[in-house]
């Protein structure tokens, strides 16, 4: 219960991870992401399951 597993991976790839691991009947979301900054983690909406 959680997250479970997470990938960080360039933004670049992100559609061909999601199909890849939907041929597999896994579903994934986009949860964040990593920008340059003054290191804090900055919560902007709730995430949203299908």
């Amino acid at each position: 219960m959680g997250v479970g597993l997470i990938l960080v991976i360039s933004p670049g790839t992100v559609e061909a991870v999601v199909n890849h691991l939907g041929a597999f009947g896994l579903k994934s979301y986009v949860i964040g992401e990593i920008v340059e900054g003054n290191k804090q983690v900055v919560f902007q909406r709730e995430i949203v399951w299908d």
